[in-house]
């Protein structure tokens, strides 16, 4: 692998021909690094796909980052006089912009997907997700460490294998962009994604995506709007729709749910009161009914999760199975190098809940 400089790059003064400096725009495409492995990136339609793949073959060249903003900078604040068509001149200065913002963290890229590979008791299967760009304070549109780590758990729980009559009903809390739901429904169930208006949008998108992932798994997939400030009303939207499209308010869901999945979803000292009076409103009074959550410990959370914890215990619900692992996230990253990729290591703990009296047999 050969390692350039910045100077080894076409220099502005020499004034470079348009397809020398896309070419070098290029090379200094920098993706966030993967949560496991290694990424890929494509462009097209203005949008970054990212791969979460185990074997991806490095770039033949790759650019020392000294320099490299100095360098963007320096092609976006030029007239590029040089060059007579206009067109290209926004398409140079587009990409040395997109190549700024991938080194300026998450929030000030644009809309990416991702594809994530989800294990199963056959095999595994492949989810796309879609993050459009964040523009404010929507925690729901960006795809969490703890929501990977919790779908890709999923298949290990005894309850999902024991189930032979039917598909399982599932209903998910705080969806965000779903992958957590999609990959229970991949693996058979019938799962009802949930979250607020302004998360919707986007969540509805991810199901409609990877609606033939699922069918092929033979799972279903629904979604919601679902405020836990009023936890016990939730109103559905057929496939494809998006809420108060042609005058569709929805269907008031009913049903309650022998598994509710939930995962990253404490951000405030009101979450974890919100969260467990949401999930007694709709987990079934069963037996054999379940809760599985994925939680970060981050350190400005943590009584969060002991006041979750707390909350659960008082309403009959106590933990069956939890445990504690890592996983990488992009949130915070900003260019670093592979020795301050640690910057994005996550640790979370993940639980299985059930009824008191059948956590005890």
């Amino acid at each position: 692998m050969s390692l350039l400089h910045v100077f080894d790059l076409p220099q502005l003064y020499t004034k470079p021909p348009a397809e020398a400096l896309l070419e070098a725009l290029a090379l200094l495409t920098s993706a966030p690094p993967s949560w496991e492995c290694s990424d890929t990136e494509e462009q097209g339609d203005g949008v970054h796909k990212f791969g979460m793949r185990k074997a991806v073959k490095p770039k033949a060249v790759q650019i020392s980052p000294k320099g490299v903003t100095r360098y963007l900078t320096s092609i976006v604040s030029s007239s590029l006089r040089w060059i007579s068509d206009e067109g290209v001149k926004e398409e140079i200065w587009s990409q040395a912009s997109m190549r700024l913002s991938e080194r300026s963290g998450r929030t000030a890229m644009g809309a990416i997907s991702r594809q994530f590979r989800i294990p199963s008791q056959s095999g595994s299967f492949q989810l796309t997700v879609h993050e459009p760009a964040l523009t404010g304070d929507d925690l729901g549109l960006k795809t969490w460490a703890a929501s990977y780590l919790l779908a890709k758990r999923l298949h290990t729980f005894d309850l999902l294998k024991s189930r032979n009559s039917g598909k399982i009903q599932v209903l998910e809390l705080g969806s965000g962009t779903g992958l957590v739901g999609m990959a229970m429904a991949g693996l058979g169930a019938d799962v009802v994604l949930t979250d607020l208006p302004s998360i919707y949008s986007n969540l509805a998108r991810n199901v409609q995506d990877n609606s033939a992932v699922v069918h092929e798994n033979h799972g279903t997939m629904r979604t919601g709007l679902l405020d836990w400030t009023n936890p016990t009303l939730c109103r559905i939207f057929l496939p494809g729709t998006q809420t108060g499209d042609d005058g569709d308010d929805g269907t008031l869901l009913t049903e309650k749910f022998p598994l509710v999945l939930a995962a990253d979803s404490l951000y405030s000292s009101e979450h974890p009161r919100l969260l467990v009076e949401t999930i007694e409103a709709w987990l079934s009074d069963t037996s054999d009914a379940r809760v599985i959550v994925e939680f970060p410990f981050r350190d400005a959370y943590l009584p969060q999760i002991d006041d979750f914890r707390a909350r659960m215990g008082k309403i009959g619900l106590s933990i069956i199975e939890e445990g504690e692992e890592k996983g990488y996230d992009d949130w915070g990253w900003a260019g670093a190098d592979d020795e301050e990729n640690d910057k994005a290591l996550v640790r979370c703990w993940w639980s299985c809940w059930g009824r008191l009296a059948s956590a005890t047999n």
